[in-house]
């Protein structure tokens, strides 16, 4: 019976045991529940769409947020900010951030970002990474396209180049690649005979300049005068005196079909392909007057030539340009065609000098002296043979 009581003892001591265990937790659990509920604090998150309430013992939004089970980045867009005391009703809203890969330079980021586009994506990693991108890189997507989770960005950075081309003058950048590659981004077709003043290969690098010469070849045929020559046959009459035609001369045609080189429209070379005469000239023949004497008023005298000229004539004396008095004999004369002194016989007039010049007679004109004013109107005009002695 005693056995019995000690068992019954030991048991209600264990079992009065774990009941204050219990009670122990159960307090505690009391004690934390009612600390968090006095100081807790809940706020509304906006995030993928839709709203969700979030409870919390932090003061700040940020803590709260990393604390949560919401699967905040820390490129995601929070607003209010994250240093943004909790308070009771605040209204945070979250932007997802979405990851992508950036390749710049041959290295590799695996990154996250908030803009809306390929271009802004850029600027934003740029600014964030210390990558200094510039607007004129290349991206392998436009920079206008919306930007999407787990995009594969690849940049080459540019280099500034100068083309010139059909009388334009381009400067602009590119990423280093071959001259061909450049020509054919730039939409520059090449005729097969431009020239290009790099090699195509070539590798561009900064400041390099590319000249596009433009050749072009064209066959034109040309026709063209072949002029006739003249020969000329001693007759007798005055030399000096214009010559007489025998028979009169014809000129021909020439035909040629030549191959015209080009370079940016400026001709550069000619080859004559083939060329023939459609037509002979027909040679002139004309009689050239071979003498050096004759006889006029009863004497007979030698020139050095003759000239046929325009004849006037004038009175009322004076002093010649030579310092002469006028007097019959005396005759004005162009000094470019008779020198002044010279001696001369005029057909009609008789032997004169070249003593004076006037203001109206130039080239193959002479004016004659004569001793009385009704004289002078008789004469008149009149072509004459001038010999020159």
């Amino acid at each position: 019976m005693l056995e019995k009581t000690r068992t019954s003892v030991f048991s209600l001591v264990r079992s009065s045991r774990k009941a204050q265990i219990s009670v122990t937790l159960l307090t505690v659990a009391f004690i934390v529940a009612s600390v968090f509920l006095l100081k807790a604090e809940t706020i509304t998150v906006e995030i993928d769409g839709g709203k969700q309430s979030l409870t919390t013992l932090h003061s700040s939004v940020g803590k709260a947020l990393e604390r949560s089970k919401l699967g905040i980045y820390p490129e995601d867009i929070v607003e209010p900010n994250r240093d943004t005391l909790v308070s009771k009703g605040l209204e945070v809203k979250i932007t997802r951030s979405i990851p992508i890969e950036l390749t710049v330079d041959g290295q590799l980021y695996s990154v996250r970002t908030t803009a809306p586009t390929v271009g802004a994506s850029l600027e934003d990693l740029s600014n964030r990474l210390g990558l200094n991108l510039k607007v004129t890189d290349e991206v392998n997507i436009d920079r206008e396209s919306i930007m999407v989770a787990d995009a594969k960005l690849e940049v080459r950075r540019a280099v500034p180049i100068k083309v010139q081309v059909d009388a334009q003058e381009i400067d602009t950048y590119l990423a280093p690649r071959t001259v061909e590659e450049a020509l054919e981004k730039l939409e520059i077709v090449l005729g097969e005979k431009d020239k290009v003043s790099l090699p195509m290969n070539h590798v561009l690098e900064a400041e390099d300049e590319i000249r596009v010469v433009r050749v072009e070849e064209k066959v034109e045929t040309i026709k063209s005068e072949v002029p006739f020559q003249t020969v000329a046959q001693t007759a007798d009459f005055p030399v000096g005196l214009p010559d007489r035609i025998v028979t009169r001369g014809a000129s021909g045609e020439h035909e040629q079909v030549v191959k015209i080189t080009l370079e940016d429209g400026k001709e550069v070379s000619r080859q004559v392909l083939r060329q023939e005469v459609l037509r002979a000239p027909v040679t002139q023949v004309v009689s050239r007057g071979s003498q050096t004497k004759v006889s006029r008023g009863g004497q007979t005298f030698e020139f050095k030539r003759a000239y046929l000229m325009r004849a006037t004539a004038y009175s009322g004396g004076g002093i010649t340009a030579t310092g002469h008095n006028v007097r019959y004999g005396v005759i004005a004369v162009d000094p470019r065609v008779i020198p002044l002194g010279t001696e001369v016989y005029v057909e009609g007039y008789g032997e004169a000098t070249a003593l004076d010049t006037g203001g109206a007679i130039k080239g193959n004109r002479v004016d004659l002296y004569m001793n009385t004013e009704a004289a002078a109107w008789t004469w008149g005009v009149r072509s004459v043979v001038v010999y020159v002695k």
